[in-house]
């Protein structure tokens, strides 16, 4: 993702938020960096996000991160000048680990990136009784000792009830998803493999539904996109 200076969100802290012997300013105000920052780095190098504090320090703004290194980013005459520092300096850094990874799955003999992708597109979770198919809306807890409560809807999404949780009661996710081969598409979230073998066996025992971007070349056969028989196809993922 980019991302530009005044978009950036602060939150500000007091002197509860960092122990004093820690180098941050007793006050100051908290962003985050998002892990998929910068965009133009391969989705599978993203790391998590990361907590970023800028605070007034010899008369300027710095910035650090808080759970790292806490190296200083940026140094700026506004918090926002520090914290646009920050985010140039991390996406640098960024930008040389995803080259580095690339250059050594090149010599490991991999392709630069992983090229199979299976990326979840939606999903719904089911209520299963003995007497009906529901759809999960959501889960409310109960006092203790007590089973929870499932808020649901019949699955054409009318006829809002509450079924309440047991031993005849079943909850079962269904996923829908897309594969992913050489297309150029990086979705953010996907499980990645190096190899077709892997990438099929995955996407047929996670994905209740699934097909190959059209973007793919060489995709795999029609028969392989889907269960054999019409059975497979109706029962739900484990």
């Amino acid at each position: 993702m980019s991302v530009n200076p005044d978009q950036i969100q602060f939150t500000a802290y007091g002197p509860d938020r960092f122990a004093e012997h820690l180098p941050f300013a007793r006050r100051g105000y908290l962003f985050t960096v998002p892990g998929s920052f910068p965009e133009d780095t391969p989705a599978h190098t993203n790391v998590t996000d990361w907590e970023m504090a800028v605070y007034r320090k010899h008369g300027e703004w710095e910035a650090r991160d808080v759970n790292g290194d806490r190296k200083v980013w940026g140094v700026g005459p506004t918090r926002r000048d520090a914290a646009g520092l920050a985010f140039h300096g991390i996406a640098r850094k960024r930008r040389y680990r995803a080259a580095d990874i690339a250059n050594a799955r090149h010599l490991c003999g991999l392709e630069t990136v992983p090229p199979y992708a299976v990326e979840v597109t939606d999903s719904v979770t089911l209520v299963l009784t003995p007497q009906a198919i529901a759809h999960l809306v959501r889960i409310e807890a109960t006092d203790f000792g007590h089973p929870a409560n499932y808020h649901v809807t019949n699955p054409d999404g009318s006829g809002a009830y509450v079924i309440e949780a047991g031993e005849n009661v079943e909850l079962r996710t269904l996923e829908v998803g897309v594969l992913h081969i050489r297309c150029g598409h990086d979705p953010e979230w996907a499980h990645r493999f190096e190899n077709e073998t892997d990438a099929l066996d995955h996407v047929r025992e996670e994905l209740a539904v699934w097909a190959v971007c059209p973007d793919s070349p060489g995709a795999p056969a029609a028969d392989d996109q889907q269960p054999e028989d019409e059975d497979q196809a109706a029962e739900p993922a484990q």
